[in-house]
């Protein structure tokens, strides 16, 4: 199944998840010695190759969720800091479900189902927000993707303010890639 866009408005919380991504995949800058300085040698595929995995990982991640809504977005390529011509391509996007109830059994679901599909736990806990609404983090061990997953019930809010009144509760996604090589990158790709 792929995503497929419900006409909702942009993904709630993608700072955040923008955010603890970019915490848990952040590129280093160049050492002395000409090295990217990355735990990792980056791998050579085109800025379409790389959006296309990150979308086949995103809908990995809503198969898996079992909701049947959810606002597509666009997977963007952004520069990796220190490795020329590198890129790393990020999405965001949300998920609904009926109600409440059902975002919270998606997220369990994720959380016992995203391992046996390749993504390793990293965190499974309250977000470090001031709503402290639950979050999971995960890293595909193949292709190390990481992806946050936090869940939004601005419903459940005590003094919600004007803005979280008006939004819907979801499961707000954030999935990044590691850095790729691509000659041919240019920033705006």
């Amino acid at each position: 199944m792929t995503l497929r866009p419900s006409g909702s408005s942009a993904a709630r919380g993608g700072a955040l998840a923008a955010a603890t991504a970019l915490l848990l995949t952040g590129c280093s800058t160049m050492s002395n010695d000409g090295g990217s300085g990355l735990p990792y040698e980056p791998q050579h595929k085109t800025v379409a190759e790389a959006k296309d995995l990150v979308r086949a990982q995103s809908s990995a991640i809503y198969d898996a969720a079992g909701l049947r809504e959810a606002n597509n977005g666009a997977p963007d390529a952004a520069p990796c800091d220190g490795v020329d011509h590198g890129f790393r391509v990020r999405h965001f996007w949300s998920m609904y479900g009926p109600n409440a109830d059902a975002l919270k059994q998606a997220m369990d679901r994720l959380h016992q189902d995203l391992p046996a599909k390749g993504w390793k736990v990293q965190r499974f806990a309250p977000a470090k927000s001031e709503a402290k609404q639950l979050q999971l983090d995960v890293e595909h061990e193949k292709e190390h993707h990481t992806a946050t997953i936090e869940l939004l019930l601005p419903s459940t809010y005590e003094d919600a303010s004007k803005w979280e009144k008006a939004t819907r509760d979801s499961l707000s996604v954030s999935v990044t890639s590691p850095c790729y090589v691509d000659p041919a990158y240019k920033v705006g790709d």
